[in-house]
């Protein structure tokens, strides 16, 4: 792949002049670690009470009627928490004209309840960061994006789509307080 990056002065205020801000730079390069999906400023909520409700949120993916279409493992972390995609292991399906034996059955079973099946194909980390000087906001990124894993967009797309109704909804009712 060819590819280049070029940075310049950032002309600020309509052309008043430049800014080198060295903040500036470090905030916009964060952007390419993950690469970060969503950049969401809060109203309301401190980065700590917003890292707290994105644990719970993460964690209720794994409730019977809003699981994702991908299975998935939470991790806490700091500031936040990480969605972690597991891997399938294939279809599932065995080969139509192949017997299946007892030691097949057997195999399979004991892969369905093991950890083996545990293996992370990509992830989520969705953290709240608290900026020097203005307001706190969530970050979503993708990571653990090793080669040959396949981004799973039906499932970052609904948790996108949640988190943005649920954090607006919960930064509304804050509001009204």
């Amino acid at each position: 792949m060819n590819a280049s990056l070029s940075a310049g002065a950032l002309v600020a205020d309509g052309g008043s002049g430049a800014a080198t801000d060295e903040a500036h730079w470090d905030d916009q390069f964060i952007k390419l670690v993950g690469p970060e999906i969503l950049r969401k400023p809060l109203r309301v909520l401190s980065a700590a009470d917003a890292a707290e409700w994105l644990r719970e949120f993460a964690r209720s993916f794994l409730l019977e009627k809003k699981r994702l279409t991908s299975p998935i493992e939470i991790e806490d972390i700091e500031g936040g928490a990480t969605i972690r995609f597991l891997y399938r292991g294939g279809s599932g399906y065995s080969d139509f004209d192949s017997p299946e034996t007892a030691d097949d059955r057997y195999a399979a079973s004991k892969a369905a309840t093991s950890q083996s099946r545990a293996k992370a194909d990509g992830a989520l980390t969705l953290v709240a960061e608290e900026l020097p000087g203005s307001a706190a906001r969530v970050r979503v990124s993708r990571a653990e994006m090793d080669d040959g894993v396949v981004i799973k967009e039906m499932s970052e797309t609904a948790v996108l789509e949640r988190l943005a109704k649920e954090l607006d909804a919960l930064e509304k009712a804050r509001e009204r307080r």
